[in-house]
C-alpha cells in the first residue's frame, strides 16, 4: 500500500482536486499567498514572477502577492493569507516587535510558512524568528553544481522525487536542531550531511525550509519548482494518507519492442501506480504476460477488462488505427487513458477523445516519452539559456536508404503513414521548442520506389509559425545521402546534432559579443519512467499534466494537414478546433 495525497479515487486531478488535502475552512474563493522579497544578491521580484507563473499553471486557485513591504508581516493574522513565502536577504534588525509578533502569531495559529534559501540569512536579530525557521545562515562555498539526495520519500514533498543535481549556492547552516525538523533532502560536504530541505510544525502551523534558490537558474529547475510548490501545499494542510494504488491495465501485449512489459516496468516503478491487468486478443500473448507479470489478470476483450473493479487507467498499446475507437470505449467507461503515440490518425478522432475525457472527468494523455531524451533536454536548455538568441529556423531529419520491412508499421491503413511514427516524436519536439501557434503547413509526400509496402517512401512537412519561424521535418527511406538530426538557427547562434552515437551538441554562439564555438555534452536521458511519474503526480496530487491531449492533437493536426497539403498542392492552416476547442 502506497502513501499518497488525499483525494477522491478515479477522477482527474483537474476535476477532483486530487491530493489537495486542504483545510476545509480555507478552500472557498481565491487562496491568498504572500511572498516577501528584498535585499541584495538574490532574484527577488524575478523569482516572484516565476512563482506566479507556476501557481497559475498549477490550477489550484492561488492568488500571489509579491511585496517588499515588511509591514505586511505585522498584518498577517488578519490578512486572509493562507501562506507566506519568505525570500529576503539581510534586514538583521528590521523585524520590529510588531512584525515579529504578526509573523509568529500567524504561524502559531495555523498559518503556513515557506522559507527559501536566504530566508535563513534574514532577520537574524530576532532569535524567535530563527527558532521558528530552525535555520540560520553561516557561510557558503563558491557557486557550484550540487548533488541533491532525497533522504526521505515517505512524505508529501518528496514522494516519487528522484535525486538530482542543480547549479546553486550551498548554504551551510547554524542554529539548526535536527531533532526539531524532518530532513527530506540533503547533500554531502566534506564528509558531512548538509540539510537542503526540512519541515516541522510550529504551534498549529507548519514550516518548510528549502535551502536552494540562489538565482533564476535554480528557480527554473523543474525539481526545485516541484519542491517549492509542494512545500506550499503541505504547509497549508496537504497530507499523505494510505490508499490503494491506481490500477493500470495494458491494452495490447504484442511482442514488438516488448512494449507491454516496458510500460509495466515504468508504471510499477512509481509509488501509487500498479499494473493489474493485460488485454490481448492472442492467447499466446496473454500467456506471455502472465509469465512476465506475475499476479496480473488477463482478458481477451477490452469490454471484459473495463468491468474489472480495481482498474482505473487503461494504457493503449494497440496499432495506431485502433487507438481512437478503443480509447473512446475506455473513456466512456470512466477510465483514465494513456495512449501510445501517435495519439490517433485524424484531428477529428483526437477531438472526439478530448471531449469524451472532459465529459467523463478523467485524464487523457499520450506517451510522448521522448520529451525526456537527453539530446532533446540539452537542446531545450541551450535555447532556454538564450545561447542561440531568438530561434527562427529548425531542420530535422530521420531516415536513410533502406527497404521497409513487411509489417503493420509499413501498412498505411494501419500505421497512418510514414510521418506518424518517428515523425510524431519530432513534430512534438518542434512544437514544444517553438511554443507558438502554427500558421500553416506545407507537405511533400512521395511514393516512388518501395512498392511492396503502402507507406510513403519520403514525407516532408514545412511548418510556419505565427511569428514567421519555420521548421522543416523530413522522414525518408529514400535518402541515400542523409542530413543532421537537428539544425537550429537563431539570431545569435546555431546548433547542430548529427545522427549516430553522438555525445554532444555543436553550438556556435555570439551572445557575449565574442564567438563561442564548441560541443555541449548531452546528458543521459532522465528515463521514460519520468512520464509515468508525472501521471502519478497528476492523478494523486493534482499536479499539472506534462503531456496534455490538446498538445497531442496539435501533433496529429500537423501530420494530417501536411498530407492534405501535399495532395492539394497548397499550404494549409490547421483545423480550427486545434486552437479553439
Amino acid at each position: 500500500m502506497a502513501k499518497q495525497a488525499k483525494g477522491r479515487k478515479g477522477k482527474s486531478a483537474a476535476k477532483a482536486g486530487a491530493g489537495s488535502g486542504r483545510k476545509t475552512a480555507r478552500t472557498r474563493g481565491a487562496r491568498k499567498i504572500l511572498m516577501l522579497v528584498g535585499g541584495p544578491f538574490h532574484a527577488n521580484e524575478a523569482a516572484g514572477e516565476v512563482l506566479s507563473g507556476l501557481l497559475k499553471a498549477g490550477g489550484k486557485g492561488w492568488d500571489l502577492t509579491v511585496t517588499r513591504d515588511q509591514d505586511a508581516l505585522a498584518a498577517l493574522p488578519t490578512s486572509g493569507y493562507e501562506a507566506v513565502v519568505l525570500y529576503t536577504t539581510g534586514f538583521r534588525e528590521d523585524l520590529t516587535a510588531a512584525r515579529e509578533k504578526g509573523l509568529l502569531d500567524f504561524v502559531r495559529a495555523g498559518g503556513a510558512l515557506v522559507g527559501v534559501h536566504s530566508a535563513a540569512d534574514s532577520f537574524r536579530g530576532s532569535r524567535a524568528y530563527i527558532e521558528m525557521l530552525n535555520a540560520e545562515f553561516q557561510t557558503h562555498p563558491r557557486f557550484q553544481e550540487i548533488p541533491v539526495r532525497i533522504a526521505d520519500r515517505d512524505h508529501y514533498l518528496t514522494v516519487r522525487m528522484p535525486d538530482f543535481t542543480i547549479e546553486d549556492e550551498l548554504y551551510m547552516l547554524q542554529s539548526h536542531s535536527p531533532a526539531r525538523s524532518r530532513v527530506l533532502a540533503e547533500t554531502m560536504w566534506q564528509g558531512r550531511r548538509l540539510p537542503l530541505l526540512f519541515v516541522h510544525p510550529y504551534g498549529k502551523g507548519r514550516v518548510a525550509y528549502l535551502a536552494l534558490g540562489h538565482d533564476l537558474r535554480a528557480w527554473r529547475h523543474p525539481e526545485f519548482q516541484k519542491l517549492l510548490l509542494r512545500a506550499i501545499e503541505w504547509t497549508v494542510g496537504a497530507e499523505m494518507e494510505t490508499r490503494r494504488e491506481i490500477g493500470c491495465g495494458l491494452l495490447g501485449y504484442g511482442p514488438a519492442f516488448n512494449m507491454g512489459k516496458t510500460h509495466s516496468s515504468y508504471i510499477d516503478a512509481q509509488a501509487g501506480l500498479r499494473t493489474v491487468a493485460v488485454c490481448d486478443a492472442d492467447p499466446a500473448r496473454l500467456a506471455a504476460a502472465e509469465k512476465e507479470l506475475p499476479g496480473v489478470r488477463t482478458f481477451g476483450t477490452l469490454e471484459k477488462m473495463l468491468k474489472m473493479k480495481d482498474l482505473d487507467l487503461v494504457v493503449n498499446i494497440l496499432p495506431h488505427n485502433l487507438h481512437a475507437e478503443t480509447c473512446l470505449a475506455a473513456l466512456r467507461g470512466g477510465k483514465h487513458v494513456v495512449s501510445e503515440k501517435p495519439f490517433c490518425l485524424t484531428t477529428d478522432e483526437a477531438t472526439a477523445m478530448i471531449r469524451a475525457a472532459r465529459r467523463a472527468g478523467v485524464m487523457l494523455s499520450v506517451f510522448h516519452n521522448r520529451r525526456w531524451d537527453g539530446d532533446y533536454l540539452a537542446i531545450r536548455d541551450v535555447v532556454a539559456r538564450g545561447l542561440l538568441g531568438q530561434v527562427f529556423h529548425i531542420e530535422c531529419f530521420i531516415g536513410g536508404y533502406r527497404r521497409p520491412g513487411p509489417w503493420w508499421r509499413s501498412d498505411k491503413t494501419i500505421s497512418g503513414g510514414a510521418l506518424y511514427d518517428w515523425g510524431a516524436h519530432f513534430t512534438d519536439w518542434i512544437l514544444r521548442l517553438v511554443g507558438k501557434r502554427v500558421a500553416q503547413v506545407t507537405g511533400f509526400f512521395h511514393k516512388r520506389w518501395w512498392n511492396h509496402v503502402t507507406n510513403e517512401d519520403q514525407t516532408e512537412a514545412a511548418i510556419r509559425f505565427a511569428d514567421g519561424e519555420v521548421a522543416n521535418l523530413q522522414v525518408s527511406s529514400l535518402a541515400a545521402a542523409g542530413k543532421p538530426k537537428w539544425r537550429i538557427l537563431g539570431t545569435q547562434g546555431s546548433l547542430l546534432e548529427e545522427h549516430g552515437d553522438t555525445k554532444a551538441l555543436h553550438v556556435v554562439s555570439h551572445t557575449t559579443g565574442v564567438q563561442f564555438e564548441g560541443d555541449i555534452p548531452i546528458p543521459k536521458s532522465t528515463g521514460w519512467v519520468e512520464y509515468y511519474r508525472n501521471v502519478a503526480d497528476h492523478l494523486l496530487m493534482g499536479e499539472p499534466l506534462e503531456v496534455t491531449p490538446e498538445q497531442a492533437r496539435e501533433v496529429i493536426a500537423v501530420i494530417e494537414t501536411a498530407e492534405r497539403s501535399s495532395a492539394e498542392g497548397r499550404s494549409l492552416p490547421l483545423p480550427k478546433e486545434v486552437y479553439g476547442d
